[in-house]
């Protein structure tokens, strides 16, 4: 298979508002709607964002159990890790998930690579990471 790169992920999620809220408002991506009368009902009401050329959807299944969590010991995703610019960002996220009340042990030393990161889980249990992409000396 020859490829250029991802072209888009699409999240299972609970509540798609709810997902809105915690992508959008919280991390910052700007969401676009998909309108509630779409052509294929899976993605009507979805949103999506951009992350440099791929696009993440969010979507919500009728056969999802409103009970369910994401566990990525399971067969599929196990998480997400997207790239911050700077160590100033990876401070900055942390102290606006800790305000929001999202879990995370702050910025943290990845030994192997000597890189640091932020992780934290959205509102279905995904875990999503924020990496600096230069190892530190």
């Amino acid at each position: 298979m020859e490829t250029s790169g991802l072209d888009h992920i699409v999240l299972t999620v609970i509540d798609v508002e709810r997902s809105r809220q915690f992508y959008g408002d919280l991390l910052g991506f700007d969401l676009t709607a998909a309108p509630q009368d779409y052509a294929d009902p899976l993605f009507a009401g979805s949103y999506s964002f951009m992350v440099g050329s791929v696009e993440i959807g969010l979507i919500r299944h009728t056969e999802t159990s409103p009970g369910d969590r994401f566990n990525e010991t399971r067969i599929g995703l196990d998480h997400l890790a997207f790239k911050a610019p700077n160590e100033a960002a990876l401070h900055a996220l942390v102290e606006k998930l800790v305000q929001a009340g999202v879990k995370t042990k702050g910025v943290e030393l990845f030994e192997p690579s000597r890189k640091l990161s932020v992780t934290f889980r959205d509102p279905d249990n995904i875990q999503l990471e924020y990496w600096l992409d230069e190892p530190i000396r």
